[in-house]
C-alpha cells in the first residue's frame, strides 16, 4: 500500500504504537462495567455517567493540545501525553469509591486528545498523495487499542480475584503507556526541516481569511461549549446528583463566560488580519474543516459511544459473562486494524467527497437497523449487524482525516484538533441520549444524525494537493 523509506518505517510505527497504547488506557473501563457494578456497588446510572465522562473533556484537550502540537512539536507532545497516561490510569486502578472513578475517568478524557499529536506527526512526515494511507494506517493501528482493551484486558482480569482483576488489568495498561514514553522519547524524532518550514503560532484561536469563515468559526464553538454544559446538567441531575444547584449555576456561568472569552479574543485576532488582507496568510475555506467536524462527530463519535456501551449491552441483553462479552463487544472496533487505512486507501483512490458520501450512506442503514435489536435477534446477526457498521464508520474515520491535513497544512495541529474535539463532542451527546432513552433510540439517533451529515456533505468541496514546498498552501 506504501512505499516507505526507512525513517517513515521508524516513525510510523513508533507513533501508531504510541497511539495504540493511549487508547488502550481511555477504553480500560469498558469491559469492566458489568464487573464494577457488582465490586463496587454502582448503579447503571452511575456507570453511564463514567461512560460521559470518559470523554468530556476530550473536547478541550484536543483543541489545547493541537495548539501546543504546532508550537513545540509533537514528539514532547507525545510523550508528555504518555507519561500522563500511566500516572491517572494508576490512580483509576487504586479507585476505591464513585468519586474517585469519576475523578480519574475525566482526567483519562484528556488522554484521548493523543489522536491530533500523531496526526501532526505523520503529516510532516509523510507527502500528500501517502497522506490519506499514512494516516489511515496510524489511526486505524492506533485505534485498535480500544479493541485490544475490550478482549486482553478481562483475560489478563481472570487470574486475579473479581475484586482486583480489574486493578491489576487497567495499572498493567498504564505500565505499558509507562515504558513506551521512553521509547518514543528516545527514538521518535522531528522532521529535519521543521522549524523553518512550519510557522507557529503562540495563538490558540484559528487564522481566518474572511468574515463569513469568522461567524462560521464561532458558530462552530457552540457544540463544543453546548457539549460542556451539557455534561454539567446531567451531573446535577438523578441519578447522579454530584452537583448542587448553586455549583451547576456558577459552573455554567464560567463555561460561559470561557466562551464569550475565546469569541472575544478569536475576532481581535482575525478581524485586524480580514481587514487588512493580511499577505502572510494563504486563504482558505474554513467551512471545510466545519463540514469535515460534524462528520467526524457521527464517524468517531458514535464510535467512542459505541465502543463504551457495547460489552454491557451484550451482557445484559443477551445474559454474557464478562470474557465473553469483552471479546464480542470488541468486534465493533477489532477491524480498525484494515477499515480506518482502509478508508484513507480509498479517499487517496477514487476521491475524498465521493467516498465519504458512500461511507456516510452505509452508516446511516447500518444503524437505523441496529435500532431493532433486541434479545430475541440471533447473536451472529447481532455481530454481523455490528462489524459492517463498524467498517463505514472506521472507513469514514480515515476517508475524514485524510483530507483534514490538506486544508491547510501550517494549520494540520489546530484543524486537527478542532475535528478531533468534535468526535468527543457526538460521543457525549449519543451516550447522553443513551442514558436518557435507553440503547434502541441510541442507535436510531445516531442513524438520523448520519443523514443530517448526508446533507451537508454537499457543500463539501473537492480537496486538491497543496505545494508541500509551500507551507501556507
Amino acid at each position: 500500500m506504501l512505499e516507505l523509506d526507512r525513517k517513515q518505517k521508524v516513525i510510523l510505527h513508533l507513533t501508531w504504537i504510541a497511539f495504540f497504547l493511549t487508547f488502550l488506557v481511555w477504553f480500560n473501563m469498558a469491559p469492566f462495567n458489568t464487573t464494577l457494578r457488582t465490586t463496587l456497588g454502582l448503579t447503571a446510572g452511575q456507570i453511564q455517567i463514567l461512560m460521559i465522562c470518559n470523554v468530556a473533556l476530550t473536547i478541550p484537550a484536543r483543541i489545547v493540545i493541537g495548539s501546543l502540537v504546532d508550537r513545540l512539536g509533537p514528539k514532547k507532545v507525545f510523550v508528555a501525553l504518555l507519561l500522563y497516561s500511566a500516572a491517572v490510569t494508576f490512580y483509576f486502578s487504586m479507585a476505591q469509591s464513585f468519586t474517585d472513578l469519576l475523578i480519574s475517568r475525566l482526567l483519562l478524557g484528556i488522554v484521548g486528545a493523543s489522536f491530533v499529536v500523531g496526526i501532526k506527526m505523520i503529516s510532516e512526515w509523510f507527502p500528500p498523495e501517502k497522506m490519506g494511507a499514512a494516516q489511515g494506517l496510524y489511526a486505524g493501528w492506533g485505534n485498535f487499542g480500544a479493541a485490544a482493551a475490550a478482549f486482553s484486558l478481562p483475560s489478563l482480569a481472570v487470574a486475579f480475584s473479581p475484586e482486583n482483576g480489574w486493578r491489576a488489568a487497567t495499572a498493567f495498561s498504564g505500565v505499558l503507556c509507562l515504558v513506551w514514553a521512553f521509547v518514543y522519547h528516545r527514538w521518535a524524532h522531528e522532521v529535519p526541516e521543521r522549524d523553518s518550514e512550519f510557522r507557529l503560532s503562540l495563538e490558540k484561536t484559528i487564522e481566518i481569511t474572511s468574515f463569513k469563515d469568522l461567524a462560521l468559526e464561532i458558530l462552530l464553538m457552540v457544540p463544543l461549549y453546548g457539549a460542556v454544559l451539557i455534561f454539567l446538567w446531567k451531573l446535577s441531575t438523578p441519578p447522579t446528583l454530584l452537583l448542587s444547584t448553586p455549583v451547576f449555576w456558577i459552573l455554567s456561568a464560567a463555561t460561559l463566560a470561557l466562551f464569550t472569552h475565546n469569541v472575544t479574543r478569536c475576532l481581535r485576532f482575525n478581524l485586524p488580519r480580514i481587514r487588512g488582507n493580511h499577505s502572510g496568510d494563504s486563504p482558505y475555506e474554513f467551512r471545510q474543516i466545519a463540514i469535515l467536524s460534524l462528520l467526524y462527530a457521527l464517524t468517531f463519535g458514535s464510535e467512542l459511544a459505541v465502543i463504551s456501551m457495547f460489552p454491557d449491552f451484550l451482557a445484559t441483553t443477551f445474559g454474557l459473562s464478562m470474557i465473553t462479552a469483552g471479546i464480542l463487544g470488541s468486534s465493533f472496533s477489532f477491524f480498525n486494524l484494515v477499515t480506518r487505512p482502509g478508508g484513507g486507501w480509498l479517499s487517496d483512490r477514487f476521491g475524498r467527497r465521493r467516498t465519504l458520501f458512500l461511507l456516510v450512506i452505509g452508516a446511516a442503514v447500518c444503524y437505523g437497523l441496529m435500532s431493532g435489536i433486541t434479545s430475541a435477534w440471533a447473536l451472529t446477526r447481532v455481530l454481523g449487524l455490528t462489524v459492517l457498521c463498524s467498517i463505514f464508520i472506521q472507513a469514514g474515520n480515515g476517508a475524514c482525516f485524510a483530507a483534514v491535513p490538506l486544508i491547510r497544512p501550517d494549520l494540520t495541529g489546530k484543524l486537527a484538533g478542532v475535528a478531533g474535539a468534535y468526535g468527543n463532542v457526538g460521543a457525549v451527546f449519543f451516550l447522553i441520549l443513551l442514558s436518557l432513552f435507553g440503547p434502541q433510540s441510541f442507535f436510531k439517533w445516531i442513524g438520523i444524525y448520519a443523514l443530517f451529515v448526508l446533507i451537508i456533505l454537499l457543500f463539501l468541496k473537492p480537496f486538491g494537493i497543496p505545494d508541500r514546498s509551500n507551507p501556507q498552501t
